[in-house]
């Protein structure tokens, strides 16, 4: 299955980048304005946690209350593992899949899941000063679900802020990146 591949890609940067976080960096503020590195974290792994439960067909939580643990990069990891394992388990991804109040086919839950993780991942980098290798190729396939998935107006809130002009040469990664209401 394509998407599993793209996914697991995606929570592998999210995981190396987790495991790179100094100890004393888990304060530090975020592009995520309203989360710092380990609030970040947090919800990213509680993000992960509720689409292998939805993936399952078992119930959601709050993904900002989700514990990381003594050891946040080995918890990460082993949720990476267990949330790729689950969608390679289900298997198709026409049939719906819920998370909370929210239900949509599996192909746009395991896209959704992909995007948060790999997105966060670039904010976790950004924060911490580490090389977030952002893969072109998986870019330029993020972007064109969250053209489709995430409309450019209005944006209120705090998930994304208004789309960033980029110039033509920019590459895909800045591209996803700006769409999101990022600063590449």
């Amino acid at each position: 299955m394509q998407q599993a591949t793209t996914l697991e890609a995606a929570l592998a940067n999210t995981t190396r980048l987790v495991q790179g976080i100094a100890d004393d960096q888990w304060d530090n503020p975020t592009p995520c304005s309203k989360w710092n590195v380990r609030q970040l974290v947090t919800h990213t792994a509680g993000v992960m946690a509720n689409f292998r439960n939805a993936a399952q067909g078992e119930s959601v939580g709050n993904p900002d209350d989700f514990d990381l643990g003594a050891d946040p990069g080995t918890t990460l990891a082993t949720l990476s593992a267990e949330n790729v394992a689950a969608w390679q388990a289900r298997g198709e991804l026409d049939s719906p899949v819920s998370l909370g109040d929210n239900e949509f086919p599996g192909i746009v839950g395991i896209s959704i899941n992909t995007l948060d993780a790999y997105v966060h991942g670039w904010d976790i980098a950004r924060a911490t000063g580490q090389d977030a290798r952002l893969d072109a190729q998986l870019c330029d396939g993020i972007l064109g679900f969250a053209r489709q998935a995430v409309p450019e107006a209005p944006r209120e809130g705090d998930n994304f802020h208004a789309v960033v002009p980029t110039g033509d040469d920019a590459g895909a990664p800045d591209k996803l990146l700006a769409y999101l209401g990022r600063q590449p």
